[in-house]
């Protein structure tokens, strides 16, 4: 007899009051929620995008992108999130994870990383201007496609290691898991004022005058992930109930459905779109 599952999504704090979920009013069609996950090589992948309760309520659509994918042997995955004020940043959080993943595939062994996020801003500036009609002008992209990136470039070592590389625009974060407890991988926010948009949001198209990669070693228990705002905002520091829940349920790589689950809790204030990526080395 199979085993029944409460699909009911995950209590975390105060239940908030129900709202009705409303289609996106957005061309082209966008999906409420992405699933994607499977094995390569010396990795197992799971990832989800949830659009929040916020745009749900509010007919907006999710504006959270990823993308994952294998480059001789290594893996690339990237978490981006367009910035709420752009009207088009789901386009642009689109754009900027398509753009990360050609460019990882198509790059020499060594990266030069500062180039990586030109490349994935000047894409925003390039559709920008396809959509006018007009030159490329950074601040209408800026304006129309804002959206943060988190990228994450992970080489095999010896069996049962990996090396991580990453690097970010913007508020959109990641962590090692190990036995429960959440490391974060870059330090607290701080930008200088001029790569910081009007509202205070750091994100592309503007690009830091310099970028160096955080480096950080895998074996095999621990967990890569990484998530957007709506995610690393109710994680905190990870010890309380949403750092439980996905401490947990990341102990071991989940079945496909059960990670946008677990993204889909309910409670507390927070209602932003949610995503996770999680790289197991195996």
């Amino acid at each position: 007899m199979s085993e029944s599952f409460d699909w009911a999504s995950p209590s975390v704090g105060e239940a908030a009051p129900a709202s009705p979920v409303l289609a996106p009013a957005t061309q082209p069609y966008r999906p409420d929620t992405v699933i994607d996950g499977w094995a390569a090589e010396g990795f197992e992948v799971r990832a989800a995008s949830v659009r929040g309760a916020g745009h749900r309520a509010s007919g907006e659509p999710r504006q959270d992108e990823l993308a994952v994918a294998t480059h001789e042997g290594s893996l690339i995955a990237v978490v981006a999130d367009g910035v709420s004020n752009a009207p088009l940043s789901h386009l642009g959080a689109t754009m900027v994870c398509r753009t990360v993943v050609d460019y990882l595939q198509h790059a020499e062994a060594e990266i030069d990383w500062h180039d990586l996020l030109r490349c994935a801003g000047w894409s925003l500036v390039e559709f920008a201007a396809r959509q006018s009609g007009g030159e490329p002008d950074p601040q209408r992209a800026e304006a129309q496609l804002a959206s943060t990136v988190v990228v994450a470039l992970i080489r095999p070592a010896e069996p049962g290691r990996a090396v991580a590389h990453l690097v970010r625009v913007g508020d959109s974060d990641a962590w090692r898991l190990r036995d429960g407890k959440w490391t974060p991988l870059f330090e607290s926010l701080t930008q200088p004022e001029d790569e910081l948009l009007p509202d205070g949001v750091s994100a592309l198209p503007r690009v830091p005058s310099s970028v160096t990669p955080v480096e950080v070693p895998l074996s095999t228990g621990d967990v890569l992930v990484l998530g957007t705002d709506g995610f690393a905002e109710p994680l905190g520091d990870g010890g309380g109930e949403v750092g439980r829940l996905f401490g947990d349920g990341l102990a071991d790589p989940p079945p496909l459905a059960r990670l946008a689950w677990m993204l889909d809790f309910t409670g507390g204030p927070y209602d932003d779109d949610r995503t996770v990526l999680a790289i197991w080395p195996t």
